[in-house]
């Protein structure tokens, strides 16, 4: 099915919408105006249900996984691996001095 669009002429000047005899335009209407644009409109629209870690949404469930690792508070230490695979926290203690400390292993 073709859809027709339909081109007017100006049939005098008319400075109230800016046209001068002659000079083509097109009709202006509203979503509302054409039978079956809601419909065809709400068939195409995406919704989305909230992300959570075991079910995607929004965003992936590895996504929020990860976003959820994330503090906005102040952090009380920050973890670091060393070369040889080794984990450190560093802290700071009460007068704001760096304090590394080794984590201990959970392989015996």
């Amino acid at each position: 099915m073709s859809t027709k669009i339909v081109q007017l002429k100006a049939r005098a000047d008319d400075p109230d919408i800016g046209l001068v005899k002659g000079e083509p335009f097109y009709v202006v209407t509203s979503a509302d105006a054409v039978v079956g644009l809601d419909k065809f409109i709400a068939k195409q629209v995406v919704t989305y249900q909230p992300a959570t870690e075991t079910n995607d949404g929004l965003m992936t469930a590895d996504d929020k996984k990860k976003l959820n690792k994330i503090k906005a508070e102040p952090l009380e230490g920050l973890k670091f691996k060393s070369p040889d695979g080794s984990v450190f926290v560093l802290s700071v203690d009460n007068e704001g001095k760096p304090v590394f400390t080794k984590e201990e292993s959970d392989v015996h």
